[in-house]
């Protein structure tokens, strides 16, 4: 036995239950039976109304069967099925994807496939295939946020050496920070140094008239500043060869988002038009304003 909250009995005030069995209403508390006739069908989907527009889905869910047992193809208790079911204050919901998580499959929904007049067979199927719609659009959308991590992932990686290579390309430049950002005790001692013995060896060679020494020196210098040069120039190019692979997974997957996204717009604009045939179509649209599509956010 089920209970519709919003019928009261004349007799007494109390809520009626319904005995489906006997095609009656029940008094609980002082026993009077009414039969279905004598709440009209309006009353009956008026009560539905209200029920929902009080959250309460059990009691609409409980007019609806009461009706489907008086006709079981009115288009009007079918669809008030789904809406309970789901837990919506009207079909307009469906113009807002991000409110809607429902099956194409859902049990109400292929019921009320099943069990509609033919005129109103085009609506129910409408409203799957918008449904149908809407899990491809998902699975587009969750695709592109794969590609998104994985090039945040690659393109990570490609930082971190592009910051190697602006270490190496910085190194002397680098040393000279490290120098001045000493305190001023270190770094005079260390630019003391850096002076005085180059000059104290130069002074000495040419004291002792040791140009051998001069030239040996000298080439030794030249020969050092060659083969960093030589070390930083390979050491670049290494990281360029290393960074490429990088590079380009990074603009592939870039194509590939751009794609999907694309793709999964197109999904959603496809659901839209779908949500709107359905609607056009509705033997009983909702008096209630539609919701605006256009102030969506657009997944990035």
């Amino acid at each position: 036995m089920t209970v519709v909250k919003s019928n009261l009995c004349p007799t007494c005030g109390g809520l009626l239950s319904i005995d489906l069995d006997k095609q009656v209403y029940v008094c609980p508390f002082c026993g009077v039976t009414f039969d279905y006739e004598y709440f009209r069908e309006d009353d009956v989907k008026d009560t539905a109304a209200k029920a929902i527009s009080r959250g309460e889905y059990g009691s609409a869910k409980d007019a609806y069967d009461f009706m489907l047992t008086k006709d079981p193809h009115d288009f009007e208790a079918l669809r008030g099925r789904f809406i309970c079911e789901n837990k919506w204050q009207n079909m307009n919901v469906m113009k807002d994807d991000r409110e809607v998580n429902v099956s194409p499959d859902e049990p109400t929904l292929l019921k009320a496939i099943g069990d509609c007049l033919p005129e109103h067979k085009a609506y129910f199927e409408k409203v799957r295939e918008a449904l149908s719609e809407l899990d491809h659009y998902k699975e587009l959308t969750a695709e592109a946020e794969n590609i998104t991590k994985e090039r945040s992932s690659e393109q990570k990686a490609l930082n971190d050496l592009n910051y190697e290579y602006i270490d190496n390309s910085r190194q002397f430049t680098m040393l000279l920070d490290d120098i001045m950002g000493m305190d001023s005790k270190e770094r005079d001692a260390i630019i003391t140094l850096m002076v005085v013995i180059p000059l104290a060896v130069l002074a000495l060679i040419i004291f002792n008239k040791a140009w051998t020494i001069l030239i040996i020196f000298a080439s030794l210098i030249v020969l050092a500043i060659a083969v960093y040069n030589i070390v930083k120039a390979a050491t670049a190019k290494h990281l360029r060869a290393k960074m490429d692979p990088y590079k380009k997974k990074v603009e592939e997957l870039h194509e590939q988002y751009k794609a999907k996204h694309a793709e999964a717009m197109e999904s959603r604009s496809r659901y839209r038009e779908l949500v709107q045939e359905f609607m056009d179509i509705d033997p009983l649209p909702s008096k209630e304003e539609p919701a605006d599509p256009s102030s969506t956010t657009e997944p990035e």
